[in-house]
């Protein structure tokens, strides 16, 4: 029976899992310690918790070969994986990888893979343990991230979750958001090799999954946390739904790469931060002080937010005089979008 396309569409990414979820009935493992619908599953081992994630990128969904190589395509399949597992408070362990080779794919199309792969897989720590090749109708790769979190002695392991927040806890956001879409609006518009813009194409093209800042959040007792993949109100919006809670973001103070003001403007800058996604930063919440000790000079944490007990499943942006703000798009939804993210 065919798919109903417009149902599809209609139904929304976050609802269609849920529904897959439920078709799965015994076959989805609800009993162990993160079951699905998080960012990654969860389950005890002897020494602590195993974590495990998988992505894929596939060309004309997720990258085009004019606004990125293969090597970067190859990088970013990677590091969207470990920011899953850096959004847990993981430490990141293996990589299995299936590469997907279009009609038109080349010997040198799999070495840019292979060479983005590499380059992404040193500057995180994590190693290939294994994988497949097939030809496909399009060209891409599918990636299962393994990882752990310690036990401490006579103590649980701590996790990130997105079902972790309360009324009163303030959210925070790690890095600049809405650098990789503003890299990606500026290749688009021929303005990528501007010296100006180096660091938003860099964002676009490699970005780097937080697991440092991951393990210092669960350490200073931060216990909810998600990656900004698809847009921070979109993904704050996943926290609100599982945890129960509102949330309300302070469009003043998000912050925003000085590059992406100059290049695009303050007001442009602000509707990618909140719904551009892919800059695979952080957002946690938790008490103020403890989100604030987690800042450094190298990555910046930035308060953005708070929880509150209304409106619960929302989030609402809001101007520094109270009122909403409502950008163009709130962000990327896997059933309804395509193209370059």
């Amino acid at each position: 029976m065919p798919v109903d396309d417009h149902r599809l569409q209609d139904l929304g990414e976050f609802a269609l899992i849920d529904r897959i979820i439920a078709r799965l009935g015994d076959a989805a493992a609800r009993d162990i310690v993160v079951p699905p619908g998080d960012d990654a599953a969860a389950w005890t081992t002897g020494e602590g918790l195993a974590i495990a994630t998988i992505d894929a990128l596939v060309e004309g969904t997720h990258f085009r070969r004019d606004t990125m190589s293969m090597a970067d395509a190859g990088w970013r399949s990677v590091a969207a994986n470990i920011s899953d597992l850096a959004a847990m408070g993981a430490e990141p362990q293996y990589l299995l990888i299936a590469t997907l080779l279009g009609p038109d794919a080349t010997l040198e199309d799999v070495d840019g893979l292979a060479q983005g792969i590499t380059e992404a897989c040193l500057a995180h720590g994590v190693r290939v343990a294994g994988g497949d090749i097939v030809r496909a109708s399009s060209t891409g790769l599918s990636i299962a991230a393994f990882g752990h979190v310690p036990a401490p002695a006579g103590e649980a392991p701590a996790l990130l979750r997105r079902d972790g927040a309360r009324a009163g806890d303030r959210v925070a956001a790690s890095g600049y958001l809405g650098a990789a879409a503003a890299g990606l609006a500026l290749i688009e518009a021929g303005r990528g090799d501007d010296p100006r813009a180096v660091e938003l194409v860099r964002a676009h093209r490699r970005p780097l999954g937080r697991v440092a800042l991951g393990r210092a959040a669960t350490a200073r007792g931060v216990r909810c946390g998600i990656d900004c993949s698809d847009g921070l109100l979109q993904d704050l919006g996943h926290v609100a739904e599982r945890s129960g809670v509102g949330i309300e973001v302070d469009v003043a103070q998000v912050p925003l790469h000085p590059a992406a003001i100059e290049l695009l403007g303050a007001e442009a800058a602000l509707d990618l931060a909140l719904g551009g996604g892919e800059d695979f930063e952080l957002l946690l919440t938790g008490a103020g002080e403890a989100l604030a000790s987690l800042s450094t000079p190298e990555l910046p944490v930035s308060i953005v937010g708070r929880v509150v007990a209304e409106h619960p499943g929302e989030v609402i942006a809001r101007r520094a005089d109270g009122a909403r703000y409502e950008p163009p798009s709130r962000g990327w939804d896997q059933t309804r979008n395509a193209g370059d993210r």
